[in-house]
C-alpha cells in the first residue's frame, strides 16, 4: 500500500491554518493526522520498537488516531512544544526532567521517519541563527541595515554615532516579561542619546542594535518551495507601529495588501532559502521611500495565516501541494533505491 498520510506536527493551541491545510490535503486524497506535541506524553502515546523481526513506530493521538511509520507520506513540522501539558503541580525538577526526556524521544521519532519533512527540526534550528542568515544574505547580494550584536556599551555608543543617532534595538528572540502582574512584550524600539547611559544590562544579556532605515512599506514574503507570496503594510499610518508593526499587528491585519516583489529580490530570497536548506520561510523586508529593499530576517517557522485570510494569497493550498508533491518524489526515490539494492544483491 502506498503511504498516503500527512503528519502535522504542531500543538493544541495552533490557529486555523491547520484546518485549511488539512482540508486541502484531504482534497488531494490524503489522510491527515495531527500530532499535538504539547499533549505528549500525558495524552498522546508513542511506541518506537527496534527489533530484527518487527521494527516499527506506532503513534496514537489524544483523539484515538493511530499512525504507523509505513503509512506516512510526508511530515509538516510547524510548531513544537513537547511536554507542555504535563501537570503543573509536579515537582519542578521532575517536570523539567520529564520535559527534556519527552523532547528527546519525540525528536528521535521524527528524525527516524523515512519520508519528506517540511522542515527538519535541526535544520530549522540552524537556519534560525540570525548571524548565519546575515552572512549568507550579504553573500547573495541582499541589502541589509548595518547591524551590531554586542554586550559592549562602548561599541553601542560608537555605532550610535556612526549612524547619526538613527538606531533601533531588538532581541534575537521574541518573548515577554511580567511587570506589575502584566505581560509586557519586548518589541523593537528606538535608541535615543539618553539611553546610551543605561547600557549596564548588556553585561547580563547581549542585544541587537541596528541602523534605523526609513520605511515606505514593510513586506512579509512567504516562500513555499519555489512559490513566492508577498504582502505589504504601510506602518507609517499608525505612530505606534513605525518601529515595530507587531505593536498593533492584531488590529491592523486587514490593512495588509498583495504586493508585487521585484524578480531579482525574489530570486535572492529563494537562493537564501535553498542555502538554508529550507522548504518554507517567512522573510521580513523594508521598502524605503527611495525604492530600496532591505532584508531583515527569514523565519523558518514564521506565521502566515493572517495573510491567507486578509489578502489574495493561498499559502495553505501551496503548503498542501508542496507536501503532496515532495512526499511523492521522496517515495519514488526510495522505490528506485530499493530496486537498485535488489538488483545489486
Amino acid at each position: 500500500m502506498t503511504p498516503n498520510t500527512i503528519l502535522i506536527v504542531t500543538h493544541s493551541n495552533d490557529n486555523l491554518a491547520i484546518d485549511k491545510v488539512t482540508a486541502a490535503l484531504i482534497r488531494k486524497g490524503h489522510n491527515v493526522v495531527r500530532l499535538n506535541t504539547d499533549l505528549y506524553p500525558y495524552q498522546v502515546r508513542l511506541e518506537v520498537l527496534y527489533s530484527s523481526s518487527c521494527p516499527g513506530h506506532k503513534l496514537t493521538t489524544e483523539t484515538g488516531d493511530t499512525l504507523f511509520d509505513k503509512d506516512i507520506h510526508a511530515v509538516w513540522y510547524r510548531r513544537f512544544d513537547p511536554g507542555a501539558a504535563l501537570p503543573k503541580d509536579m515537582d519542578k525538577q521532575q517536570r523539567m526532567a520529564c520535559k527534556e526526556e519527552t523532547k528527546r524521544t519525540l525528536l528521535g521519532y521524527l528524525q527516524s521517519l523515512d519520508c519528506f519533512v517540511m522542515d527538519d527540526y535541526w535544520q530549522v534550528r540552524k537556519a534560525s541563527n540570525k548571524e548565519y542568515q546575515q552572512k549568507l544574505a550579504l553573500e547573495l547580494g541582499l541589502n541589509m541595515p548595518a547591524t551590531l550584536i554586542t554586550n559592549q556599551p562602548a561599541a553601542v555608543t560608537k555605532f550610535h554615532q556612526a549612524y547619526s543617532g538613527k538606531m533601533i534595538t531588538k532581541m534575537q528572540t521574541a518573548f515577554s516579561c511580567i511587570q506589575d502582574n502584566r505581560e509586557q512584550v519586548v518589541y523593537t524600539s528606538r535608541v535615543e542619546e539618553q539611553h546610551l547611559q543605561q547600557l549596564d544590562g548588556l553585561a547580563l544579556c547581549p542585544m541587537v542594535f541596528q541602523e534605523n532605515i526609513q520605511k515606505q512599506l514593510e513586506l512579509r514574503v512567504t516562500l513555499v518551495g519555489d512559490r513566492v507570496f508577498c504582502a505589504a503594510i504601510d506602518s507609517n499610518e499608525h505612530a505606534e507601529m513605525r518601529d515595530d508593526w507587531r505593536k498593533k499587528g492584531a488590529i491592523t491585519m486587514h490593512e495588509w495588501f498583495d504586493y508585487s516583489l521585484p524578480e531579482d529580490i525574489s530570486c535572492k530570497l529563494q537562493a537564501l532559502r535553498r542555502r538554508l536548506s529550507l522548504n518554507y520561510g517567512a522573510a521580513d523586508i523594508i521598502l524605503t521611500p527611495e525604492g530600496q529593499y532591505y532584508f531583515l530576517e527569514l523565519n523558518p517557522c514564521g506565521e502566515f495565516y493572517w495573510l491567507d485570510h486578509y489578502t489574495q494569497a493561498d499559502i495553505c493550498e501551496a503548503i498542501a501541494e508542496h507536501l503532496h508533491e515532495q512526499g511523492a518524489k521522496k517515495q519514488m526515490m526510495g522505490v528506485t533505491k530499493q530496486q537498485i539494492i535488489e538488483k545489486s544483491g
